[in-house]
């Protein structure tokens, strides 16, 4: 695992966009997983699915500012 929680490639890009998103709506949760699958337009490896999960948790543990 690495150190940061950012994005290091196109797809956790997107990941993290969406992800983003929905913390911005207040709509985010640790149950928000396969919401956030249904809008993204590949198909998630086995490293996707570890970033997703571990970027939903360090979201809603870091929340974004209003």
């Amino acid at each position: 695992m690495r150190d940061s929680f950012g994005p290091s490639n196109d797809h956790e890009l997107a990941i993290a966009r969406e992800v983003d998103k929905m913390a911005v709506h207040d709509e985010l949760s640790r149950d928000a997983v396969p919401e956030i699958l249904a809008f993204l337009d590949f198909k998630l490896s086995s490293t996707d699915a570890e970033f997703l999960e571990r970027y939903v948790r360090w979201r809603i543990d870091h929340p974004i500012v209003k």
